[in-house]
């Protein structure tokens, strides 16, 4: 520690601080220091992120463990408080060895506490930043890491949901300006990681990054960072379509009921969003149409806002009066036939609750005019993979070590019938027709396999109907004749943190036919459960004629961790 003392500058101040934050005699973390060392960091940058980030993993393997438990502590408020720098210097390789630097190349009976501590962070950082980051690709080594001690045995621990939302990024708009200004302390912070290293392909990025910043080169990050702030406000715009909805409903009662959780959330982000949408309309000052716009997006909140102030007043009548404009419309499930859409339109097709991710695996095209969907990003911003395939490492020595792993190998193509063992319910697209063709008929597998020929029945295939970022809905077509058909539909939660309680299933035909849907199984489906609810459904058509195909509108409403959701649209079926 004397050493310690010696040191001038900010480098001794943090390392003085973070020995401080880590003394023995602790017994518990001392919160009002660990932040005070991040507030250093993002004050001072330049080489504190690095110097932090050493000198904690070096207290982390310490011999007394209430040391090494407060080092981890402390290094959790830095990677959650500190941003990109310091998630660069957690990704090198020099560091990840050292913080398993105590790990024995094979799993031992029990975990010590500091062991499972730090799998439990490495697996926080693999389900979050390496996933949601804008900066995700920099990352790569942690995700070795964690596919290289999971080839060797070790056990990940499962993530909270409430560490993971702290990690992911957050909510809240930001300006052109506020991103720009992120942009830049990320570019100063790989610049001088790139520098460090000296490579011959790191000095030649550094070098095309400093023109970059001293903007001698284009930079590409401008219209990205203008796209994703348009984005954002497109969120907001909807968010306050569904608080109108909301204050809708509540108007009709006569009364605004401001201790629901929901609506304090979308109050609170549209408040917080309306001082930043100010200051991007000045920032797009030059752009006419994009003010225009953005204007009227600012008329919406305040609207929105003033109808908020009237109902909490208690006067419905001149909140009623008040008509926010670009509401969404509702849809009508009772006045349903093959007239009323258009089968050429996006939405005659697809469901309009689709996530542009679940449009673009599925091939279908985009719906527009849904202000439900996208609700509260945040919720659906998270994703886990449930399939790790951890590759194989052949080290040297007795510990784990990431830098003698080789480059990621290509996975080797496997049959089509083991795919699709393998990814059963994991919402798997269909299989291609080539794939399909070598798929052994169920009639040849029964001569096959069967050497009595029992007459075994196949389970019937399950047709996608809808998905979104949370919920997945398939439909198997149970039997078929002439004039009916038994539907049984299934519902999947594509979430792993979160459980979807009190789901409600909607479904119309047109005037030809007539339905008989029964009730679900249940109500509710935990996280990551896969065709937890099933729900039968009887068509038949009313004059007995012979038919192929269904047009279908469906509504489902549930809640996701207690926040209310909505998704509806039109499918067209077909049963050949």
């Amino acid at each position: 520690m004397s050493s310690l003392s010696s040191l001038q500058g900010s480098s001794g101040k943090l390392l003085r601080r973070i020995h401080r934050a880590c003394r023995p005699s602790l017994d518990e973390p001392n919160i009002a220091l660990n932040l005070e060392i991040c507030d250093l960091i993002n004050q001072k940058q330049g080489n504190l992120p690095r110097e932090a980030t050493i000198a904690t993993v070096k207290l982390i393997n310490s011999r007394d463990p209430q040391v090494s438990e407060l080092a981890l502590t402390l290094l959790d408020y830095i990677v959650k408080n500190c941003g990109y720098p310091v998630h660069l210097q957690i990704s090198r390789k020099e560091f990840l060895n050292e913080l398993v630097k105590r790990f024995p190349e094979r799993p031992p009976f029990g975990y010590t506490r500091i062991q499972r501590l730090i799998l439990g962070t490495i697996s926080e950082w693999v389900q979050t930043i390496c996933k949601t980051s804008r900066y995700k690709e920099d990352l790569g080594y942690i995700r070795d890491m964690y596919r290289l001690l999971r080839s060797k045995g070790y056990d990940f621990p499962s993530v909270k949901s409430e560490d993971a939302a702290v990690l992911n990024p957050s909510d809240n708009l930001k300006s052109i300006e506020e991103l720009r200004d992120e942009e830049h302390v990320a570019q100063s912070a790989k610049l001088q990681e790139l520098i460090r290293r000296g490579r011959p392909q790191d000095l030649k990025e550094a070098n095309d990054l400093m023109k970059i910043m001293s903007g001698f080169k284009e930079d590409e990050s401008y219209e990205q960072t203008r796209q994703q702030v348009h984005e954002e406000l497109d969120k907001v715009g909807r968010k306050a379509d569904l608080l109108d909805e909301i204050l809708t409903n509540a108007t009709n009662v006569g009364s605004l009921d401001t201790s629901d959780g929901t609506v304090q959330e979308l109050i609170s982000a549209i408040k917080v969003a309306q001082p930043k949408l100010q200051k991007i309309i000045q920032e797009e000052s030059d752009d006419d149409e994009s003010v225009q716009r953005l204007l009227k997006l600012n008329d919406k909140l305040n609207i929105v806002l003033q109808k908020v102030a009237l109902l909490t007043k208690g006067d419905a009548t001149a909140a009623a009066q008040i008509k926010v404009p670009g509401g969404a419309p509702t849809m009508n499930l009772i006045d349903f036939d093959d007239d009323d859409v258009d089968d050429n339109s996006p939405v005659s097709n697809y469901p309009s609750g689709v996530s542009a991710a679940a449009i673009s695996s599925s091939g279908m095209a985009a719906s527009t005019g849904d202000a439900i969907a996208d609700l509260l990003s945040d919720l659906g911003g998270l994703t886990f993979d449930s399939n790790h395939n951890p590759q194989s490492t052949t080290l040297g020595g007795g510990a784990i070590n990431l830098l003698g792993t080789p480059e990621p190998e290509k996975k080797a193509t496997k049959s089509a019938a083991a795919t699709n063992y393998l990814l059963a319910g994991f919402g798997a697209p269909a299989t291609s027709a080539a794939a399909a063709a070598s798929v052994v008929s169920p009639t040849s597998a029964t001569a096959q396999f069967d050497p009595f020929q029992f007459n075994l029945s196949s389970k019937p295939s399950s047709s996608l109907l809808n998905q979104s970022e949370n919920l997945k809905i398939t439909y198997t077509v149970n039997s078929k004749q002439a004039s009916s058909v038994d539907l049984t539909f299934h519902f999947s939660n594509l979430t792993i943190t979160k459980q979807i309680t009190q789901l409600q299933f909607s479904l119309a035909v047109t005037k030809q036919f007539d339905l008989n849907l029964k009730s679900p199984s249940t109500l509710s489906l935990s996280a990551g459960v896969t065709d937890g609810i099933s729900q039968a459904a009887t068509i038949s058509q009313k004059e007995h004629k012979p038919f192929d195909n269904l047009k279908l509108k469906f509504k489902c409403s549930y809640q996701l961790a207690g926040i209310p959701i909505e998704e509806q649209g039109v499918m067209s079926v077909s049963l050949k």
